[in-house]
């Protein structure tokens, strides 16, 4: 009797055990399924295109632990696309010069998901520096993950021939943001700069701008004038970009109401909304936006407004020549505004 229970016990013993190894080899099985719902949501960027601007992006959350197989090369292109590293914009700000570029990329590096590279790069517009390829441009910018914006600023890009062919060669995804204002006024921010850098030598702004002793006839030919002829300058990137990918920006609301323009930003470039009207406050004495507590840390004088170059107070214009710059470029901004869909309210 007492050795027939101990067979019992055995055969419990054995019975249990198999039953623990069963459910462990389940435990154990290839998560095919998962696997697959992640490519499908995530797998679509370009291989060959390396600017993080897929819609559907690997985060390191959404890694599989093992991988699977037969989607081997799928892994690892999953997993290689969530690391750290320096990659091409998939944003730029391609002008205008004196149009706020710099406050504009300031203002935008508030968002946790933009990435932006400190200087002015000058690639596509210098033959030189073009010439020495991509891999030399990837360096200069920012490290990244895919799902970030990468972006740079390079205001001679709008108006400089060449480069809406050269950017395209390089990614025909490319987000473009121009940032515009009154081209009267930019045309003497122009001229304050100029002469700021050529420490006062220039002839006052009437003879500047105008030939002739009557000073009745502006020089359309500089770079002063033309810069603000902005449809002229659209026209020949959408040569090779449709208007969707361009998003242009007010100076002047960014200037007045910067919440309001750069969420608009946000909502071009597809992320999150982060930025919000009090992150900001208006500086009394330059009239300009400069960043509040919850931004910078407000212990340091003046902390979070940009540099003294910026908001540089202008020479008085006599009216007849503000006048003469307002009715050559009338014109120009009524097309501009019927091409981009949008009124600027110039004078």
């Amino acid at each position: 009797m007492a050795v027939w229970l101990d067979g019992r016990k055995v055969f419990l013993v054995l019975l249990l055990g198999l039953l623990l190894v069963f459910i462990y080899s389940i435990t154990l099985k290839k998560p095919e399924g998962r696997f697959k719902r992640i490519n499908d949501d995530h797998f679509l960027f370009d291989v060959h295109n390396d600017t993080n601007n897929s819609p559907y992006r690997a985060s390191v959350e959404t890694l599989p632990s093992k991988k699977v197989e037969g989607d081997e090369e799928q892994w690892n292109k999953l997993k290689e696309s969530s690391k750290v590293r320096k990659r091409l914009p998939n944003a730029i700000i391609i002008g205008v010069r004196k149009g706020g570029t710099r406050a504009l990329l300031e203002f935008l590096k508030i968002h946790p998901k933009i990435k932006a590279c400190p200087v002015e790069v000058h690639f596509f517009d210098n033959s030189k520096t073009y010439q020495l390829g991509l891999d030399w441009y990837r360096e200069k910018m920012p490290k990244s993950q895919a799902d970030d914006i990468t972006i740079e600023k390079t205001p001679a890009y709008f108006v400089t021939d060449k480069v809406p062919e050269r950017l395209y060669q390089m990614s025909s995804t490319v987000k473009l943001i121009v940032i515009v204002r009154d081209p009267s006024e930019r045309a003497i921010s122009d001229y304050v700069q100029v002469l700021f850098k050529n420490r006062g030598l220039l002839p006052p702004f009437e003879k500047f701008i105008t030939k002739g002793k009557a000073e009745k006839v502006l020089r359309t030919s500089t770079s002063t004038v033309q810069i603000g002829v902005y449809v002229e300058h659209l026209k020949r990137w959408l040569e090779y970009f449709p208007l969707s990918q361009l998003h242009f920006v007010s100076g002047e609301e960014l200037t007045s109401n910067p919440a309001k323009e750069l969420q608009a930003v946000e909502k071009f470039l597809n992320i999150k909304p982060f930025i919000k009207e009090e992150h900001f406050y208006i500086n009394k004495t330059k009239r300009f936006p400069c960043f509040t507590s919850l931004v910078e840390n407000k212990k340091k004088k003046n902390w979070g407004c940009l540099s003294e170059s910026k908001g540089r107070p202008h020479p008085s214009i006599r009216d007849d020549i503000r006048k003469l710059l307002q009715d050559y470029y009338r014109p120009y901004n009524e097309e501009f505004y019927k091409l981009v869909g949008r009124d600027f309210h110039w004078p």
